[in-house]
């Protein structure tokens, strides 16, 4: 089943309205680090999709651009490498490379408030400590997974060796970018998550794109199994110019932080 919309403009912020806290306005403070060696992958779902993957106390922000039954869903894939912890403002470095598997949607708002988020439904990872770090803090719904390259497809398998995603990358001729800023714009927004308690918690991403190689690609996700309620199999088309293929860039990770409405 052929779950995304192949189309040109990615809906960027400026088609939700809303407000955000800021990093810099929730005085968050970076916890850790590590270089980025992966993929983005931008992609459209129908709206109703998308909110079967939401929990019941969130909602998807008002689209207020000409196709709103549309809403913006992105996976992100790669190695974490060169990591770190950040403890008083001092760097320590760690020795530890994993690889993670992200699914995210932005603009999301709590039925209760009116705050722009972007909520994180599943990460898997190649790593324990990060994952039990990132399930009892951050609320990051993390679960065990293998992740592997064959030739340009990237498999993502679990613990048992069910396959779980399957993605083609390929290289473009082009040099596109355009959603660069708009793939950014998204990430800037607080990143929520949900415990296993149910509390909600917001974190920072900083993603630093400085002295990193970013280059253009094109790209397909299978989803072959069930990665939460409503992540069910499809097959995902990312939009024009939308897949990046990016090596080294710098990621830090915000102390969580209570969740604001």
């Amino acid at each position: 089943m052929i779950s995304s919309v192949k189309m040109e403009a990615f809906l960027g912020k400026r088609f939700f309205p809303g407000s955000f806290v800021n990093q810099d306005a929730a005085r968050a403070s970076w916890l850790a680090r590590a270089r980025f060696h992966g993929h983005i992958i931008l992609m459209h779902w129908q709206r109703a999709e998308v909110e079967r993957v939401l929990p019941a106390e969130l909602a998807l922000a008002t689209n207020n651009s000409s196709t709103p039954d549309l809403h913006p869903v992105i996976f992100f894939f790669g190695a974490l490498a060169d990591t770190a912890t950040i403890f008083a403002g001092i760097t320590v470095p760690a020795v530890f490379t994993w690889t993670e598997f992200v699914a995210a949607i932005p603009f999301v708002t709590h039925r209760r408030g009116r705050y722009l988020h972007t909520y994180i439904p599943r990460i898997y990872s190649s790593y324990f400590p990060p994952l039990w770090h990132g399930n009892a803090h951050f609320g990051f719904s993390k679960q065990m997974a293998s992740m592997r390259w064959h030739g340009p497809m990237f498999v993502l398998t679990s613990e048992d060796e069910v396959l779980l995603v399957h993605a083609v990358i390929e290289s473009t001729p082009t040099c596109n970018l355009s959603h660069f800023d708009t793939m950014r714009e998204v990430f800037a927004l607080p990143i929520v998550g949900r415990k296993a308690t149910g509390e909600y918690v917001c974190s920072y991403f900083d993603w630093n794109f400085s002295d990193a190689l970013v280059r253009p690609a094109d790209s397909w996700i299978s989803i072959d199994a069930p990665l939460v309620d409503g992540l069910t199999p499809r097959v995902c088309y990312d939009v024009d110019a939308g897949t990046f293929d990016v090596r080294g860039m710098l990621w830090q990770l915000s102390w969580p932080l209570a969740y604001r409405f």
